[in-house]
């Protein structure tokens, strides 16, 4: 019985430094970018070395795509509690601007993170399949805005936290920045077409 309770007790402080290391509200705005742009850039550099292997990176990219949005949909809806008292609902688009120019510093951050949130989705959409996906974005963007949809109904629903029609905008704003991000830095770094 120690062994499996040890066990447990090892797992949830590893589930728990997961957490923490992947909670991006904590972070501040300059760790954020570097983390992102250094995870980005790791990716297309993958690609680049296992070009001749096209198949096996396609398969990592699909698996870091279904892990990364398994990981929003744990940190959103999964482990979030209800709390009535934090609950609410706001459909006005862009009212979290009037909160910001009414002196809500939170709020900015707030935006910020939820833009930050969802570049990896955008991006790794991107690293899945270059020939067939790339000439079509509209389809990551889509499924960006149909998640985030899903996951203020199941927040409004559960009364897991205050449901804004700007985190849908802002959450498909940030697939948008990492369809360019991925646009840009395959752009600077190694392709084929430099060869």
């Amino acid at each position: 019985m120690t062994f499996l309770y040890d066990l447990k007790l090892l797992l949830s402080k590893i589930l728990n430094l997961i957490h923490k290391a992947f909670y991006m509200y904590a972070w501040d705005y300059w760790t954020l970018a570097a983390v992102i742009f250094i995870i980005s850039l790791g990716f297309l550099l993958l690609k680049h070395f296992m070009k001749r292997n096209k198949k096996a990176f396609q398969i990592i990219a699909l698996t870091a795509f279904f892990i990364y949005v398994a990981m929003v949909i744990y940190t959103t809806v999964i482990r979030r509690s209800s709390d009535e008292s934090t609950a609410g609902l706001s459909l006005i688009p862009f009212y979290s601007y009037k909160m910001i120019r009414d002196g809500n510093t939170e709020k900015t951050r707030e935006i910020i993170m939820n833009v930050a949130f969802f570049i990896p989705i955008g991006f790794l959409y991107c690293l899945i399949d270059t020939r067939k996906i790339n000439y079509k974005k509209w389809p990551i963007i889509a499924f960006s805005a149909a998640l985030s949809l899903l996951i203020e109904i199941v927040q409004f629903i559960f009364k897991l936290g205050w449901v804004e029609t700007d985190d849908i905008i802002h959450n498909t704003l940030g697939c948008c920045l990492g369809i360019l991000l991925y646009i840009l830095l395959d752009y600077m770094t190694f392709n084929e077409r430099d060869f």
